[in-house]
């Protein structure tokens, strides 16, 4: 791995207010995670973001301030794009399996550049569109940033999505009328189930900006809700 150049402690003064301890592999992984970004940026666009501590806040605290809320050690990340929040959530959980999807093949390379480079044996890699994956396997957690609407995103991962299943839905500002919507456009395979909607605002450190995930817990009547 390269030398990243970026300034550690904030990474590290960001993972303790969120309740995380990296140790120093760790800490080295997730900043060449967005040296390799910053690297392929200029060709692949992978980033609006420029300055080099602000993909500090804006990918990997950004991503790693749900952690708490993942369940299961089995995670899908939808349009995983430039890794978020997936590579960040397996570098600090290594205990987790993590699954990135992204359809578009740029984007999957350099996925698959950042896996070898950080040398992660709980990642794996599927090119794919959502609403055409299957898994060979359950998930137990579902997670998405910036990818589509809630009621868009619940449609898309339907063949994703069983019972026990959590779906984790990184937003900016409070999606009152996705949220309002959602019931009314569940698909038809999900309608016979029951689900939780629950919506956290989260505090990232040095991110002043408005960050909100949506909870959606997806069970049937007789099963026990973790």
């Amino acid at each position: 791995m390269t030398k990243p150049r970026f300034n550690v402690q904030n990474l590290i003064k960001g993972c303790e207010q969120l309740g995380i301890v990296i140790n120093a592999h760790q800490q080295m992984s997730l900043l060449t995670h967005i040296e390799l970004l910053a690297k392929w940026n200029t060709r692949l666009n992978l980033t609006a973001i420029e300055s080099n501590d602000d993909m500090i806040s804006h990918h990997i605290l950004d991503s790693l301030a749900i952690h708490h809320y993942v369940i299961g050690s089995t995670l899908l990340d939808i349009g995983s794009g430039g890794g978020f929040p997936g590579l960040p959530l397996a570098i600090v959980r290594p205990q987790w399996q993590v699954t990135l999807l992204d359809s578009r093949g740029k984007r999957v390379e350099f996925l698959r550049n950042c896996i070898s480079n950080l040398a992660l044996k709980n990642v794996s890699l599927v090119k794919s569109r959502i609403e055409k994956y299957q898994p060979p396997g359950k998930f137990d957690t579902l997670t998405a940033r910036a990818f589509s609407s809630l009621p868009e995103l619940v449609r898309l991962s339907q063949a994703n999505i069983s019972q026990g299943t959590r779906l984790l839905a990184l937003k900016g500002r409070f999606p009152a009328k996705e949220i309002e919507s959602l019931a009314g456009e569940l698909p038809e395979s999900l309608k016979q189930m029951r689900l939780r909607l629950t919506v956290e605002k989260l505090e990232v450190p040095f991110l002043e900006a408005q960050r909100h995930l949506i909870i959606i817990d997806f069970y049937t009547s007789d099963f026990d809700l973790r």
